[in-house]
């Protein structure tokens, strides 16, 4: 009968492969994370703390309003009520259309209804998906703000 020489594992072997499989394992998820984006809602967090009073100021004037801010999409037009009282000289406002997914596709519209208070805007160029309007306007030197989802299909 013949022996057979039965190879032993040596330790030393396995704490050094153990070892290199966590320094890979640690240095890939380090590589991966720093090569991830990040989208930033606001660019200046600690500018906007200081003024977030006055933000929320402006939310509570708009849910004040007896003839509240409304949107509604109409195919590829979106159709934007502002206040009928708040038409005067005075009026001004921006409409901005924030995309949650990417930084890169938010844009600014000016806020421009008519003498009813409607403002009709284009979205059929818009990219498809969830977007958040947040609407700020002034009238008789008070602010008002309002923010509502826009699901584009």
């Amino acid at each position: 009968m013949e022996k057979t020489e039965k190879k032993e594992w040596k330790w030393p072997l396995g704490i050094f492969i153990g070892y290199a499989i966590f320094v890979t394992g640690t240095l890939s998820f380090v590589f991966f994370t720093f090569t991830q984006e990040t989208d930033l809602v606001i660019e200046d967090y600690y500018g906007a703390t200081l003024t977030y009073q006055e933000h929320i100021d402006k939310m509570v004037n708009a849910n004040l309003l007896d003839e509240p801010f409304t949107s509604h999409l109409n195919g590829s037009i979106l159709e934007i009520k502002f206040p009928e009282t708040h038409q005067n000289d005075t009026f001004e406002g921006r409409i901005v259309f924030y995309r949650p997914s990417g930084s890169s596709l938010d844009f600014t519209v000016s806020a421009n209804p008519d003498d009813s208070g409607f403002q009709q805007i284009n979205v059929s160029e818009i990219e498809r998906g969830l977007w958040k309007l947040h609407v700020e306007w002034y009238a008789d030197g008070t602010g008002y703000f309002s923010s509502q989802d826009l699901f584009l299909r």
